[in-house]
C-alpha cells in the first residue's frame, strides 16, 4: 500500500484516503518526497507488533476474561469509553451526538446488510474527488461537452473509463439482466 499506492481491501483503502487528507501520496514518490516520514510509519508499524507480541503473550488470561465478560456489563462500559473518546477530542458534546447518530446509522447498514466499508471511503474520499472533479471541469473551461471528449479522445481516461463501465456491468446480477430482457420484449409486443 505504501509503495505503491494500491489498496489490497477496504481497511489500507481508508488509510491511503487518511494519508491523501494529510497531504501524503502513497506510492514510489512518497519514499522520494518523504523518506523521513515512510520510515517513522513502517517503525510504528514494526514497534506495534513487537508490542502486540508482547503484550499479547504476557496477557493471553486477563484478555480471556474479557472476552468472558457478560454483554450486559461490556456494552454499557464500551458505550461510556466511545462517548468519554469522542466528548474529550474537542470538549464539545455536539460530537458525542454525532458519534451517537453515525453509530446508530451503522447499526442500521449492518442490520441491512450494507458493506461499511464503501461508506467509509467515501466520506473520507468524498472531499478529494470534489476538488479533484472540480479542477478538471474547470480546466476543460467548464464545458462538460469537452470534459467526456477529452475522456473518449485520451487512451490513458478511455481504458480507465470502460474499466468503471465493466465493473458496474458485471457487478449486476445475471437475472437483472433477464428481467430487463424480459421487460423488453414484452413492450415490444
Amino acid at each position: 500500500m505504501m509503495t505503491l499506492g494500491i489498496p489490497g481491501d477496504a481497511v489500507t483503502a481508508i488509510m491511503i484516503g487518511a494519508l491523501f487528507i494529510h497531504g501524503l501520496n502513497p506510492g514510489p514518490m512518497l519514499m522520494i518526497d518523504k523518506p523521513d516520514m515512510f520510515w517513522f510509519i513502517v517503525g510504528a508499524l514494526v514497534m506495534a507488533n513487537c508490542f502486540m507480541l508482547l503484550f499479547g503473550l504476557t496477557g493471553i488470561k486477563l484478555f480471556t476474561k474479557i472476552v468472558e465478560m457478560p454483554r450486559s456489563v461490556l456494552i454499557p462500559l464500551i458505550l461510556l469509553l466511545s462517548i468519554v473518546g469522542a466528548y474529550a477530542v474537542n470538549n464539545s458534546l455536539t460530537d458525542v451526538y454525532w458519534m451517537l447518530g453515525f453509530g446508530f446509522f451503522g447499526y442500521f447498514m449492518r442490520h441491512y446488510g450494507y458493506p461499511l466499508g464503501p461508506v467509509i471511503l467515501g466520506v473520507i474520499l468524498s472531499r478529494l474527488l470534489d476538488d479533484n472533479w472540480r479542477r478538471a471541469i474547470i480546466s476543460e473551461r467548464e464545458d462538460l461537452g469537452r470534459f467526456f471528449y477529452g475522456i473518449v479522445t485520451s487512451p490513458l481516461s478511455l481504458v480507465l473509463f470502460l474499466a468503471v463501465i465493466l465493473i458496474f456491468v458485471s457487478q449486476t446480477p445475471l437475472w437483472a439482466w433477464g428481467k430487463a430482457r424480459l421487460r423488453a420484449g414484452k413492450s415490444d409486443e
